[in-house]
């Protein structure tokens, strides 16, 4: 299911030009539930804040990519919202500045804040692969942040450059590609370096989900060593047996995952 092939009748869908600190350009698509809008001086709003859910998505993808979320999750009432990450979809930028994503967070979060219909407090983020790296770090400790949800997130860079992959494997690109960072402080924005080891504070806080054939973040130097570090409970963390690094084919379930999550979250209720 993508935006070409909802009514206009059912999911309002608005999109918003933005600039990152340094100028670069950037472009983010709102859902709304049609039904439960009104027409505003600057479009269709719901009346009254509501939860709202962004979503980072990953490398050589862009917003529209994870759009089957955002839209179910629209009709159920929240606004919801894609971003072209630096590189990507309608940003500018490149996508071997990757190590740039991570300082975008905040204008991101700015963007969102800045709608009167987000409710303040009730922001769910997800990020899938690069854009998992991003809700482990600044979306984890920025206050405006309820809940994160990383799905086959990274852990550190140090994990990966150690590990062995088979030669021209996707894993031996993308550890050839890291490799090649050489600045200490981008070595340093990944989970390993965010994620508080403190249950109590992570409690409904931080989800995480993997697939256990991930060949490119393998789940034990990745999804084993966040849900270690950040001691997430079991019912926090779910590893999925038949899913890749790309998870496709779970899309379904994944929803339903978060779904529940949600709804079992005071902080995000209506």
């Amino acid at each position: 299911m993508s935006s070409r092939e909802v009514s206009n009748a059912t999911i309002n869908m608005q999109i918003v030009d933005f600039n990152y600190s340094d100028g670069t350009k950037s472009s983010a698509k709102f859902y709304r539930s049609y039904s439960e809008t009104i027409q505003t001086e600057k479009g269709r709003r719901y009346p009254e804040p509501r939860p709202t859910i962004l979503f980072f998505h990953g490398f050589h993808a862009n917003k529209e990519k994870n759009e089957y979320f955002l839209i179910a999750f629209a009709h159920m009432g929240y606004l919801t919202i894609g971003i072209d990450q630096r590189g990507h979809g309608e940003t500018g930028g490149k996508k071997a500045e990757w190590y740039k994503l991570y300082g975008d967070v905040e204008s991101v979060l700015d963007l969102v804040s800045d709608f009167e219909d987000a409710k303040k407090g009730a922001l769910c983020c997800i990020g899938k692969s690069m854009g998992g790296t991003s809700v482990l770090t600044k979306c984890y400790v920025d206050k405006r942040v309820a809940m994160v949800v990383g799905i086959s997130a990274l852990h550190s860079i140090e994990s990966i450059l150690n590990a062995k992959f088979r030669f021209l494997s996707a894993g031996w690109f993308v550890r050839r590609v890291m490799s090649k960072v050489k600045n200490e402080k981008v070595l340093h924005i990944t989970a390993h370096f965010f994620l508080k080891s403190d249950s109590e504070y992570n409690k409904n806080r931080v989800y995480l989900i993997h697939g256990k054939k991930d060949s490119i973040f393998p789940y034990a130097i990745t999804f084993e060593l966040n849900k270690k570090q950040a001691k997430i409970p079991e019912n926090q963390a779910v590893l999925l047996d038949n899913a890749g690094h790309s998870m496709n084919n779970q899309e379904i379930l994944i929803f339903s995952i978060v779904l529940k999550w949600i709804l079992d979250n005071k902080n995000m209720n209506f």
